[in-house]
């Protein structure tokens, strides 16, 4: 089992994900937004992250997952990308057409599916 950094500006979410996480045996720690995010990114190293994309400002999980990314001591990290995005904006995340801008290893849409969340996080951290 993992060490998950959950980073989510959505209380609600931050808790029932952290909730369902430890159930299953998971480590958790969490960030009320992005720049909490990346300090805690920085100090706790995590095994996981898991980055609503829409936070405080409309690009602040794109900002995260970039400097998580290009962090040689963090780009290892796999991050998956949360949004409900294509609910509120009508444009659902597509990797090919929006990897310049924002390149998580997997990517969920609102509400989140947990039983394909959990094989997902189990699958990446086996690599």
């Amino acid at each position: 089992m993992g060490k998950i950094l959950i980073i989510d500006d959505n209380p609600d979410f931050l808790f029932t994900t952290e909730t369902f996480l430890k159930r299953n045996g998971h480590t958790t720690i969490t960030a009320e937004d992005g720049k909490k995010g990346i300090e805690l990114a920085e100090k706790e190293r995590p095994d996981l992250v898991l980055l609503d994309v829409m936070m405080e400002t409309l690009f602040s999980g794109f900002e995260v997952c970039k400097q998580i990314k290009s962090d040689p001591r963090l780009k290892d990290i796999p991050v998956i990308g949360i949004s409900g995005m294509a609910d509120e904006l009508g444009v659902p995340f597509e990797k090919d057409r929006d990897k310049e801008y924002f390149s998580p290893d997997a990517f969920f849409e609102k509400p989140v599916d947990k039983a394909k969340l959990l094989e997902k996080i189990t699958e990446l951290l086996a690599r």
